[in-house]
């Protein structure tokens, strides 16, 4: 058997959704999966800075990260670009047009900047702290590396998306309370990978795993594309295969059925 590239995308993926909870049949899989010699990978829309949990919960030192921005082998990082600044500022200011709060995040790092306290009166800390800068301005701005926008799942949310503020950028929601501006295109991190370690002429040999809107990126034809049983309908449209769920051993029976593991 060729040597398989696996990317795995990490909540709802590999851990149970919402949970940091891998369950054993995935482990094993994943240590069966290396001892064959195949290489193994985790694709993250989480920032890269925002990884050292996951390694040390998976085992993985491989990680497309940022949704496909940055790159880490062997746990050093390789490779990191920020968004398109110009779509971001033009986001931004139609979203302090409208009265919306908003923060960013703006290097490698788990803190996040608002312009005043609006921000951080409505949004969750759960995922990053906020500081207030009153001296962060839009115009100012030189890298971005992620966007956070309070907003409520429903008609709220729908509401926003339909203003045309996000056109222009990608975005992705993860919870019930705020849309992120980040990457989605975990492809172009995984083709990064490809490169850097030599197997940019393997790319049919690459396989990814993902549940969510953030993995609709990295399901191409050119390789093979495994949806979870949990995963959302338009992810399984694309998917070359569908399994069971992640946590009723997903990821093992998929790679059971192509003959990866035993």
């Amino acid at each position: 058997m060729n040597r398989k590239y696996f990317f795995f995308d990490y909540d709802g993926t590999l851990a149970v959704p919402r949970t940091t909870t891998i369950p054993q049949s995935t482990r094993d899989a994943v240590a069966q999966l290396r001892e064959a010699g195949h290489f193994v990978a985790l694709a993250t829309g989480r920032m890269q800075c925002n990884v050292a949990d996951f390694v040390e919960n998976t085992k993985i030192s491989n990680i497309v990260a940022d949704g496909g921005w940055s790159v880490t082998l062997d746990g050093e990082l390789k490779w990191i670009e920020p968004l398109e600044l110009e779509p971001v500022k033009d986001c931004l200011r139609k979203l302090d047009a409208a009265g919306i709060p908003w923060a960013v995040t703006v290097e490698n790092e788990m803190l996040r900047y608002a312009p005043d306290q609006r921000f951080v009166d409505v949004a969750q800390d759960y995922y990053v702290p906020t500081q207030v800068d009153p001296e962060l301005t839009i115009d100012g701005l030189t890298r971005v590396h992620k966007v956070y926008i309070p907003s409520k799942q429903g008609p709220e949310q729908q509401a926003l998306i339909e203003s045309g503020m996000l056109d222009g950028v990608t975005w992705a929601y993860y919870d019930s309370d705020n849309i992120f501006v980040e990457p989605t295109d975990k492809a172009r991190g995984i083709r990064k990978t490809m490169e850097l370690i030599g197997a940019a002429d393997s790319l049919a040999d690459v396989v990814v795993f993902g549940d969510g809107k953030n993995d609709l990126g990295m399901f191409l034809p050119e390789w093979t594309s495994i949806a979870m049983g949990n995963a959302i309908p338009e992810l399984k449209e694309r998917a070359t295969y569908v399994t069971t769920d992640c946590d009723d051993d997903g990821i093992a029976n998929a790679c059971r059925h192509f003959g990866w593991i035993k």
